[in-house]
């Protein structure tokens, strides 16, 4: 399953190197019980997201994640987006199925964009 990820330039380069680690994630949304949602692991969406519609960065990765349909949609979390499929999937899980590469970078923020620094 093709998914994506936002994060910083410096975390994107690293998850290339070493793999994803967990975050903690505290969402609006209450369980069953009235209790605040709150995960541990990876924030995967099936589509790429603004800055304003989620995590912040400047650096979007396109992950090709190997696990079926059943087992990424245990960490599936409904109710927070009503045309997004969202998952927080743990770094373990993850690391061991997935290929990523870096789709866009926020040319305001880097270098990586400026014509200067390739033809120097």
């Amino acid at each position: 399953m093709r998914l994506f990820h936002r994060t910083n330039i410096a975390e994107a380069v690293e998850i290339g190197r070493r793999g994803f680690h967990d975050e903690r994630w505290s969402f609006a949304l209450r369980d069953g019980e009235g209790v605040e949602v709150k995960l541990t692991g990876v924030w995967l969406t099936d589509r790429p997201l603004s800055e304003s519609e989620g995590p912040p960065g400047d650096a979007q990765l396109e992950l090709q994640v190997d696990l079926g349909e059943e087992t990424l949609g245990a960490f599936e979390l409904q109710g927070v987006f009503w045309d997004v499929r969202l998952f927080v999937v743990p770094a373990e899980v993850l690391n061991a199925k997935v290929r990523s590469r870096i789709l866009e970078v926020d040319p305001r923020t880097s270098w990586f964009h400026d014509v200067r620094h390739r033809t120097e």
